[in-house]
């Protein structure tokens, strides 16, 4: 596959898409270094603390070679972790500011989003860069479907972009409403659910046809989203009532709101044990997925940023800001039994 590469400057409009980010989500760092206010040293943007919302670091798992990829400070590069060692193995060119990870094991690709209008395809077993695909905005969210052969990628604008993980070419792009900041595939049904943070809805979207086929009212501020492929239900952070909507995706009806003692930031699903992984500001909630009840919650120290679950190893990964490294936690005593410290902190 050829490399493309598109460079952008920091314009008008990436200006401005960066200081509503900032204002919107409290949390977002600027789609362009350097900019008055909102920038840290070295052209790095330093994050925005909030007590009621944390924007989902970007975190993924590759469940067949058992890495754990993660995005950190570095403004061009993201971490790959070992499962086995829990040790930082490579370090990856992914763009500048990496906004979004996602992971098909099926071709061991690793996608990355970079904040510069750019969506980076990795090759997972010999850590390169197999393409650049330029974009037309700054991308959100990010999810793949192995099974369609399908990547999709939400930016700042509202558009869905519909990319074929063979050509690496954009097939379709839809509306699917303002900042658009979590994302997941169900592979079986061909659903794409997107969360859209300032909207009390998700869009449901057909992965064939390329439409939003429905809109699900959620809460208030959604803010993470995971799907169970096995109960076919989708589960939806609010950033701001503290709650996680459980929905029956076959009827697309909510059948159950999970109260948390604090506000979520993301989520985690586990297929093999239906046990859902909930991020607040320094614990992790554990839900089952059969009662929807709370059943341990995991002390974390500080802000968790991201998490992600591997289901062959039942493993949780926690990606926590302030102390520069990812959590392991095993799914079975709930216990932290790992601490994998990263060169520079979580964004």
């Amino acid at each position: 596959m050829s490399r493309r590469r598109t460079a952008r400057g920091c314009g008008p409009h990436a200006r401005l898409t960066a200081i509503v980010l900032v204002a919107v989500l409290a949390a977002l760092p600027s789609a362009c270094a350097g900019e008055k206010g909102v920038s840290g040293s070295g052209g790095t943007v330093t994050p925005v603390a909030s007590s009621a919302l944390a924007v989902p670091a970007p975190l993924a798992v590759d469940t067949g070679s058992n890495r754990i990829y993660v995005a950190s400070e570095s403004p061009d590069a993201i971490s790959v972790l070992d499962g086995t060692s829990n040790s930082v193995v490579a370090t990856l060119p992914a763009g500048l500011f990496p906004q979004a990870i996602a992971v098909d094991p099926s071709s061991n690709r690793i996608y990355v989003a970079s904040r510069r209008s750019e969506l980076w395809v990795i090759d997972g077993t010999t850590n390169s860069v197999d393409a650049s695909i330029a974009l037309d905005h700054s991308p959100m969210a990010l999810a793949t479907n192995p099974n369609s052969g399908r990547v999709y990628v939400a930016d700042f604008e509202g558009t869905l972009s519909v990319i074929d993980a063979e050509s690496n070419a954009v097939v379709a792009t839809l509306s699917v409403g303002q900042n658009p900041v979590a994302m997941v595939v169900n592979p079986a049904t061909n659903r794409i659910y997107v969360a859209t943070y300032g909207s009390p809805e998700i869009s449901v979207i057909d992965g064939e046809s390329n439409t939003v086929v429905a809109r699900v009212s959620v809460g208030e501020l959604p803010i993470a989203v995971a799907l169970s492929p096995e109960t076919n239900r989708v589960y939806v952070a609010d950033g701001a009532a503290g709650n996680v909507a459980v929905i029956d995706a076959s009827t697309n009806a909510l059948i159950a709101s999970v109260k948390l003692g604090g506000m979520p930031s993301s989520l985690a699903l586990n297929p093999a044990t239906e046990r859902i992984y909930v991020a607040g500001a320094d614990v992790i909630s554990v839900l089952d997925g059969a009662s929807n009840a709370v059943i341990a919650t995991v002390a974390v120290g500080t802000t968790s940023r991201g998490l992600a679950v591997n289901a062959v190893t039942n493993r949780v990964y926690v990606a926590r800001s302030l102390t520069a490294d990812v959590l392991v936690i095993d799914g079975v005593t709930h216990a932290v039994i790992a601490t994998v410290a990263l060169a520079n902190a979580i964004e």
